[in-house]
């Protein structure tokens, strides 16, 4: 039984974001070099002008929007929160397991409060299509994105609730 004060998280790896930042990180410094070599030639430095903008500031600002709303899943006593789309009460989750696919998934016994949330990007037909493939769940989750096998987060998840 866990402590129900802990909310149970599901965090992203951070890895591949490393990996990502670190891709960044090079291209910039050559969009730089490009630059400093450069500085009279109009052709390269809007190229090196381009890279550090897309590399160095998009990417920067890509990395730390994931690193902040890495967090997947989070239940607690409320429910499950959903990144992106809010919180799912305990007593408005039908079924927590895994698909056929080996995906952690979730089936709602009201799947429109998902559908009307205007920031959750979700559409009835995709959530029908998704009950369709994974075994009647209406979301699902990989090990990417949960950071752990979706069997142990299911199992996790059904003692998390009440």
């Amino acid at each position: 039984m866990s402590d129900d004060s802990t909310p149970l998280r599901f965090v992203t790896p951070r890895g591949r974001l490393i990996a990502l930042a670190v891709v960044c990180l090079l291209v910039t410094v050559l969009g730089v070099l490009i630059v400093v070599l450069n500085p009279d030639q109009i052709i390269p430095l809007l190229l090196g002008v381009a890279v550090i903008g897309i590399f160095g500031l998009g990417g920067g600002i890509s990395i730390v929007r994931q690193l902040i709303g890495s967090t997947v899943l989070r239940a607690d006593a409320d429910g499950v929160r959903l990144a992106g789309l809010g919180v799912v009460p305990w007593t408005d989750i039908d079924r927590i397991g895994t698909t056929p696919q080996g995906e952690l998934g979730l089936r709602f016994r009201r799947p429109d409060a998902l559908v009307t949330n205007p920031r959750s990007g979700i559409d009835p037909a995709d959530m029908r299509a998704t009950r369709s493939v994974s075994g009647g769940y209406d979301l699902t989750f990989s090990e990417r994105e949960l950071g752990t096998p979706p069997g142990d987060a299911a199992r996790a998840l059904r003692a998390r609730r009440p």
